[in-house]
C-alpha cells in the first residue's frame, strides 16, 4: 500500500523509515569504541549524532530491566553490551 509513517518526537517528526536497528546502533558503538577506546558517547558527538541518544537510552533501558520494569532491553543485549564495557552508570566522576 505504500505507507510511510511519521512518528512525532519532541524536535519534530522522526521518518521511522530511516531509524537504525539495535543491531545497527551496536555498531555503530563498537566503531566508536574502536576510535575512541570507550563507550561513552559525549552528548555533542558529531559522527553519528543520534548515537549518544542511543547509548542514554541503553542506559535507561538497562535500569528498568534492573527494577523489574517494562522495557526492551534483554539479557542478551545487556551481555552484549557488558562485553564490550558499556558504562551503565556514566554519572561517575560528576559528583553526584
Amino acid at each position: 500500500m505504500g505507507f510511510h509513517w511519521n512518528v512525532e518526537k519532541r524536535n519534530g517528526p522522526v521518518d521511522i523509515t530511516k531509524l537504525k536497528s539495535w543491531s545497527e546502533r551496536f555498531q555503530q558503538l563498537l566503531e566508536f569504541k574502536s576510535k575512541y577506546g570507550h563507550t561513552r558517547v559525549p552528548h555533542k558527538y558529531q559522527g553519528v549524532p543520534t548515537l549518544a541518544n542511543w547509548v542514554l537510552g541503553q542506559r535507561k533501558q538497562y535500569k528498568h530491566m534492573k527494577d523489574g520494569k517494562r522495557t526492551l532491553m534483554t539479557p542478551e543485549k545487556a551481555l552484549k553490551l557488558f562485553e564490550i564495557d558499556f558504562v551503565f552508570d556514566n554519572t561517575c566522576g560528576r559528583g553526584k
